[in-house]
């Protein structure tokens, strides 16, 4: 149950309907049962991330909320 209410709302903040996508467009967010977290820079990252194991023993879905008036294009290199 807490799998696909995560996938809504990634689902949502991806197509920019979600409450959320306006205030975090053009950032990076951590998604854990139904509450969307930005994300810090640094140490700060990792300490959140830890916290959000720690509290609900699995590690929180980091995702780009993308802006809406920006295309974005995505490269794949492989070695």
């Amino acid at each position: 149950m807490k799998k696909q209410a995560e996938e809504k709302i990634l689902s949502l903040l991806l197509s920019g309907k979600h409450p959320m996508s306006k205030k975090y467009a053009g950032h990076h967010v951590l998604v854990i049962n139904n509450e969307v977290l930005p994300l810090r820079e640094g140490k700060q990252a990792n300490e959140d991330i830890q916290k959000l194991k720690k509290k609900y023993g699995r590690s929180p879905v980091i995702t780009f909320v993308p802006r809406q008036d920006i295309s974005y294009i995505l490269v794949i290199c492989r070695k």
